[in-house]
């Protein structure tokens, strides 16, 4: 079944795409899910950021 979720695209230069395919093939993950756990991860630092200069 389809997701609603909103979508984002980006270009990426052959040699990041690559780079990229190979890091996520490390990881034993699919490059769409790999890129998905990269944007998680820097939203959890900047929460975790933003947190520590609220206190």
């Amino acid at each position: 079944m389809p997701s609603n979720n909103p979508q984002v695209s980006i270009r990426l230069t052959p040699d990041e795409y690559s780079y990229l395919q190979g890091l996520a093939e490390r990881n034993f993950v699919t490059l769409p899910q790999f890129v998905k756990i990269l944007v998680k991860r820097a939203i959890a630092e900047d929460k975790n950021k933003q947190g520590q200069q609220a206190s």
